[in-house]
């Protein structure tokens, strides 16, 4: 087999290695009459070639030289567009459209067409209609993803994100910096027993950037336990397990946790923050709302945006950068819900 390209591969190179006439390749991607035109086994083929060697089709490039139209694509996993200003994805939105226009590029929605949302199809993908893309997703496809970046197309991923191999470009809000702080001031108003607490997925990266900078802050300490809840309905039985352990701490990773934790502490004729502490880590997914003044992080949503398009067009602009992450860094709110504890406070 020839050796790999060491660019992009093209439709020629395709062609070559699939052992068949470029007008082939181009009516393989456009399906022009395909089934009259190329037999079956030939199109299994040229399909085969492109798979294998991570071809990306690129049609905005058959008709502007050099294939820079300044626009950086959009994509998104899941359905995680808003409706309104509230959405948690609409500052990420805001920031990206407000630093494109700033830097002279325009953006381009993709929502995946026929179905299931796929980057690829067929062998190529519609995010090449773009110079290069911006990633979205809490549930991202892992597989397309390590496909795009050995295509060598350029994206950046909004989010902390790592796949096996090569590393990919992306911007994360720095969790672990700012739960380290929170958790460290709890530790200084006098708090002995420390505990954290999630709702689902333990492994998520965000989560697991969380609980590094909560374990940070508790190494020298006589910290509670990591507590990892399935569903709402076991907080009840957690206050109860931080009341017997003597906790008077909490770091929770969701705002509806937190809200849930607070109920059942109310319940108990317990006052918040004077008999229990909640911190909440930034992430609103599915919070209740309410006018609770939450002591925690915010999540820099806008500013990731923006940082990822600069990130995004440096990668275009510059076409030897190599794959980088930035940090972004979480505010902290003051709010209401962490204070030193009550001396000889009952627990009940």
């Amino acid at each position: 087999m020839s050796p790999r390209p060491a660019r992009r591969p093209t439709q020629a190179d395709i062609a070559r290695l699939a052992g068949v006439s470029q007008a082939t390749v181009s009516l393989v991607l456009n399906e022009r009459d395909a089934d009259v035109r190329i037999s079956p086994s030939t199109r299994q083929r040229v399909l085969n070639v492109m798979r294998e060697w991570g071809y990306v089709a690129n049609p905005s490039a058959r008709s502007l030289a050099g294939g820079h139209n300044r626009i950086i694509g959009v994509y998104t996993f899941e359905p995680v567009f808003p409706t309104t200003s509230h959405d948690f994805y609409f500052p990420f939105l805001l920031g990206m459209e407000q630093e494109a226009a700033e830097l002279g590029y325009d953006l381009l929605l993709f929502t995946s067409a026929g179905g299931g949302r796929q980057i690829f199809r067929d062998g190529s993908t519609r995010l090449a209609l773009a110079d290069g893309a911006l990633l979205l997703g809490r549930d991202p496809n892992l597989e397309e993803i390590e496909r795009l970046r050995d295509s060598g197309y350029p994206f950046v991923y909004v989010g902390h994100r790592e796949v096996s191999g090569a590393p990919v470009s992306y911007v994360a809000a720095d969790y672990t910096g700012a739960t380290q702080q929170l958790t460290e001031r709890l530790f200084e108003l006098g708090h002995e027993r420390v505990a954290y607490a999630r709702l689902g997925d333990a492994d998520a990266l965000p989560s697991r950037d969380r609980e590094k900078g909560f374990r940070r802050a508790a190494a020298r300490r006589l910290a509670g336990p990591v507590w990892t809840l399935e569903s709402l309905s076991e907080v009840d039985g957690l206050v109860g397990e931080m009341v017997r352990g003597g906790v008077t701490g909490v770091v929770a990773e969701q705002q509806l946790l937190a809200e849930e934790i607070l109920a059942c502490a109310r319940r108990r004729d317990l006052s918040v923050p004077e008999d229990l502490s909640i911190a909440v880590l930034g992430d609103s997914t599915g919070a209740r709302g309410g006018e609770t003044d939450w002591t925690g992080l915010v999540v820099p949503r806008e500013h990731m945006g923006r940082q990822a398009t600069r990130l995004l067009v440096q990668l275009l602009e510059d076409p030897e950068t190599t794959a980088q992450s930035e940090n972004v860094s979480c505010p902290l709110t003051p709010g209401a819900t962490v204070g030193p504890p009550t001396e000889g406070t009952s627990r009940r």
